[in-house]
């Protein structure tokens, strides 16, 4: 865990299997292991967090506003997104989902980062969200069950599951237009630009993109994230990075120059630096 400007942000648990961790939560039974380890606290994940409430209710704080979640219902928590659980009923059970944003689809991902942080709890109406709960009923059994094959099926089940959640979204016309301030327009405009262009271009090149100066998108984008254009250059390129890395069988200096470093030595030093693992490493943990 590393913290930026006093708020922590966590990685995803050592227990995850190929950038997957699935578990059946009770608030009652793991209400002090939570507050052991600091997450009652405000926090950022670098990764998605998926939580389905089957039973009972809670309320988290994020961005800044209050969300509450109750049966029968599902919450999304973005990368980067400052939050933190703040109460809960004794009788809160459900499944709990970590996923690592490269394995998160391109068309699944854009639809996610465009909801508000209310927007983005479900409730489940009537037989709504049973496929939802199936497929993370079968994750949680593949997780949890020994198989040569375990991180495929993790890796299909998750793809099922992802794709069930945004369809729910579209039905329920959680996806609409809603009023933002500069900074939040902005950060939404440099990330749309991130997805078109190279995250090897410097600062500048987006700020001239946005008609802006550098200074003023860092600003907004520290303003809307609490993080700086540097972080999300960075973050850019090791999404794509550990997608090459977990979905192909290049080399990594193949990788490496497709991703536009022509030293791939250099580009190994920057990927542990980031994320404290080599990309051999990395290949090797996600494909156990």
């Amino acid at each position: 865990m590393k913290t930026l400007k006093n708020i922590p942000i966590n990685k995803q648990d050592a227990t995850a299997i190929g950038g997957i961790e699935v578990r059946y939560i009770s608030f009652n039974v793991e209400k002090e292991k939570v507050k052991a380890e600091n997450h009652m606290q405000e926090h950022m994940d670098d990764h998605y967090v998926f939580i389905i409430a089957q039973t009972g209710s809670a309320i988290f704080h994020c961005d800044m506003e209050e969300m509450n979640l109750s049966a029968r219902g599902m919450m999304t928590i973005k990368p980067y997104q400052v939050h933190a659980p703040k109460k809960a009923t004794d009788d809160v059970k459900g499944y709990f989902m970590t996923v690592e944003s490269f394995l998160v689809p391109n068309h699944c991902r854009e639809l996610i980062e465009n909801l508000t942080a209310q927007q983005q709890f479900l409730q489940f109406e009537n037989d709504e969200g049973t496929h939802l709960e199936e497929t993370a009923s079968l994750l949680l059994s593949t997780f949890n069950t020994e198989s040569p094959y375990k991180s495929f099926i993790l890796n299909g089940l998750l793809t099922a599951f992802l794709n069930q959640a945004c369809t729910l979204y579209l039905k329920k016309g959680n996806v609409r237009p809603q009023q933002k301030n500069q900074a939040t327009i902005i950060t939404t405009k440099f990330k749309a630009l991130l997805e078109q262009y190279s995250f090897l271009h410097l600062p500048s090149f987006y700020a001239k993109q946005l008609n802006i100066t550098t200074s003023h998108l860092n600003h907004c984008l520290n303003t809307a994230t609490g993080l700086s254009v540097t972080h999300w250059l960075q973050n850019a390129m090791i999404t794509e990075a550990k997608k090459q890395i977990y979905y192909t069988n290049n080399d990594i200096k193949e990788i490496a120059y497709t991703l536009g470093y022509e030293d791939h030595a250099y580009f190994s030093r920057l990927f542990k630096k980031i994320t404290g693992e080599t990309p051999l490493v990395f290949r090797k943990k996600f494909r156990e």
